[in-house]
């Protein structure tokens, strides 16, 4: 009897030490769902409490960077009016990750109301935390000039 709980111990332990974590990108996806759905909830569980926001920009020609609140900005999010409908629509992903580090590049467009507002590229940095992927950093470009994306 002892054998056979030692037997299922081992095949358990071998079976879960193998399980495939999920891409990053899930972690992506499942953020942009909570931020479509209004989701604070959703969207803080994927969010490190270290997390930064960030965007890079031109001004006046000149390259910037802006830190921006990120608790704000889920707040923002989640009392948002419904009208106008924001929509960020993504495109192909480009995913590097070593053990608990990963990168998604992405470009995006944003629509209010199905009108393009502005377009660019998300770059998130994440961890995993043993149970899901988490955002570390989510630094954006924001543009008007969207004919090139």
């Amino acid at each position: 009897m002892k054998k056979l709980q030692l037997l299922w111990v081992a095949l358990y332990c071998t079976l879960s030490m193998g399980q495939e974590r999920p891409s990053p990108y899930t972690a992506v996806e499942s953020f942009f769902a909570a931020f479509h759905a209004k989701d604070s909830t959703g969207m803080q569980q994927l969010i490190s409490p270290k997390a930064r926001l960030m965007r890079s920009t031109l001004k006046n020609g000149q390259p910037t960077v802006q830190k921006n609140d990120i608790n704000r900005f889920i707040r923002s999010v989640a009392t948002r009016k419904d009208i106008p409908t924001w929509e960020e629509r993504l495109g192909k992903p480009s995913i590097q990750q070593h053990l608990n580090l990963a990168t998604v590049w992405v470009p995006f467009r944003f629509y209010l109301d199905d009108t393009l507002s502005h377009c660019g590229y998300n770059a998130f940095t994440l961890s995993w935390n043993g149970q899901q992927w988490t955002i570390l950093l989510l630094i954006d470009t924001g543009t008007k000039d969207c004919d090139s994306l």
